[in-house]
């Protein structure tokens, strides 16, 4: 993920925590304009993206799959 600091520019940033997410049956988590913060200068700032955040699942998966690309298109749609 390329979100440089907006304070100091360092690339060794990482998203920290959100406010907004919903967790699924099979434990997957879309979290919602997160907050970054740099190792560095340990300045925060939130980003406006969506994050789904899952266990790997078998590629050969055919439900597993499906209920990933439907949490992605859910998050489309409703942004839009």
């Amino acid at each position: 993920m390329d979100r440089k600091c907006p304070q100091c520019g360092s690339a060794e940033t990482g998203p920290s925590f959100t406010f907004d997410y919903d967790r699924d049956d099979s434990g997957r988590v879309v979290a919602r304009n997160p907050f970054f913060a740099c190792v560095g200068c340990e300045h925060t700032w939130q980003v406006e993206m969506v994050l789904v955040v899952a266990e790997p699942f078998d590629p050969d998966d055919d439900e597993a799959i499906k209920g990933f690309v439907e949490a992605i298109n859910k998050e489309v749609v409703d942004a839009g």
